[in-house]
């Protein structure tokens, strides 16, 4: 009787991640357009959106203890030396730069494009140096922890083959970047996407790809709004 229980208890812990995996990738998008049909000012909207992703983290976490009876983070981090860590984030770092250069190829074929987002975005950090913080945290925190610590992780447990989550899961987390218009953000950060799932099913740590995730932001946000003053 055990034994054929088993198979129905697998598939309905299936199931239970897969709607994980679903509410983690349409929960941002739903309460994102709540928001951006709101009266808020622009930089308001910036500022209500991140806490968006907060707010997802700690239903995630719920869910993952209240409905599927296990630890938010199931994969486990390896311990590893300073050394490691250190050449870790510097190497994904250097990497990152890559995929940008790879990302702006269309541009450099001649595809145009529409930098008015970005620039939009740029204007709004330009004043408010403490939102571009509280940005970068927080893209690096959450953004990780949902893409990387839930969602790849409940897809590796839904597919056989480790290729289908990496796809998915960067599928996933360029698609979250919509709002930019722009192909080589798409491209750039399905390639991220990529790199990093690779990285945590290989390593276990995710506390690195915070790490470079906030340098990443951090970094371009300082260059951008430095050279459009410079511009300006």
């Amino acid at each position: 009787m055990d034994d054929q229980l088993l198979p129905i208890q697998k598939r309905r812990q299936n199931l239970i991640s897969l709607a994980g995996v679903v509410i983690a990738i349409v929960f941002p998008f739903v309460l994102s357009l709540l928001i951006i049909v709101s009266g808020l000012s622009y930089p308001e909207k910036v500022l209500y959106s991140r806490f968006i992703f907060w707010a997802e983290v700690l239903f995630l976490m719920l869910y993952a203890s209240k409905v599927e009876h296990c630890k938010f983070l199931i994969w486990e981090d390896k311990p590893a030396d300073i050394g490691f860590f250190l050449v870790s984030v510097v190497a994904l770092y250097f990497l990152s730069l890559a995929c940008g250069i790879i990302g702006s190829m269309p541009r450099f074929l001649g595809w145009h494009e529409n930098n008015a987002a970005f620039k939009r975005i740029i204007t709004t950090f330009m004043n408010r140096p403490w939102l571009m913080l509280f940005t970068a945290v927080t893209a690096g925190v959450t953004e990780e922890l949902i893409f990387r610590g839930y969602i790849l992780t409940r897809l590796s447990l839904l597919f056989k083959n480790r290729y289908m989550p990496l796809v998915i899961s960067a599928f996933a987390f360029a698609s979250l970047h919509y709002s930019y218009r722009s192909l080589r953000e798409y491209i750039f950060t399905f390639l991220i996407g990529i790199l990093f799932g690779a990285y945590y099913q290989k390593y276990r740590n995710i506390k690195v790809l915070i790490v470079v995730h906030f340098m990443i932001d951090i970094i371009s946000l300082e260059i951008g709004t430095h050279f459009y003053k410079l511009i300006k």
